[in-house]
């Protein structure tokens, strides 16, 4: 057997070795992350968990962990940086896609970078109630009522409980002039949990379409939850013919 060969076979295997102990070295950081972030001992984990990734480049989990322990501790120009990194080496991962898209929503008022990274996270996980209402949501800011509503739409698809998504289908349809469409949606909002806002607007709508006693009903049950948008919504009603 040729000399050279036998050598890169014991190169193979001995680099195949390192990597075998450099990933259980990388899971026992991450493991021993995850108890720390159990104890609150945030600080701990955080070290652990860049442990994990400075031996295991690819350890998609540490990255998330790691991501989110940023977040919670009011560093997100880290938690971008680390989910960006993540999407870098893995641009499939929904974890890291949806958290850069969070804090562009959250933290840097930035709907066009937001609208991307939920996007791209759409294209992997396409049963996630919450990526498609937070596309509704950046079509919603952009004044893109019609894609917003589409969004909507899938979002109550995957989960017909999901009250944010109904608040958001409700705002495109109103923003659109589908007063009907809003109050329909308005109204699956309050059968989930009793919302002053769900009121107001539910009234705003049947004001709009020239319902006084629909409006006044609203007004009614608003009335008893918060008087000051009870308040505006009674000077509408005050305004109909």
């Amino acid at each position: 057997m040729p000399k050279l060969f036998v050598f890169f076979i014991f190169l193979f295997i001995g680099l195949s070795s390192l990597y075998a102990q450099s990933s259980n070295k990388a899971t026992i950081f991450f493991n021993n992350g995850k108890e720390y972030k159990k104890k609150k001992m945030i600080p701990e984990a955080i070290q652990a968990f860049k442990a994990a990734i400075s031996l295991n480049k690819k350890y998609d989990s540490a990255y998330i962990e790691l991501g989110e322990l940023y977040m919670m501790t009011g560093k997100y120009n880290d938690a971008l940086a680390i989910y960006k990194k993540a999407v870098a080496i893995n641009p499939t991962l929904t974890g890291a896609l949806v958290g850069a898209g969070k804090i562009y929503r959250y933290f840097r008022s930035n709907t066009d970078s937001s609208l991307y990274f939920f996007t791209k996270a759409a294209l992997y996980d396409t049963a996630n109630e919450e990526i498609y209402n937070n596309i509704a949501w950046c079509f919603n800011t952009k004044m893109k009522y019609d894609s917003a509503i589409v969004y909507g739409i899938k979002s109550l698809a995957v989960n017909n409980n999901y009250r944010t998504a109904y608040g958001e289908l409700a705002y495109a349809y109103r923003q659109s002039g589908r007063f009907g469409d809003a109050i329909t949606q308005f109204k699956k909002t309050l059968a989930v949990s009793v919302v002053d806002l769900a009121y107001l607007y539910t009234g705003y709508c049947y004001a709009e379409l020239k319902d006084k006693a629909g409006a006044m009903q609203q007004y009614e049950e608003l009335l008893k939850i918060n008087t000051k948008m009870a308040g505006a919504l009674k000077k509408v009603i005050d305004k109909m013919e």
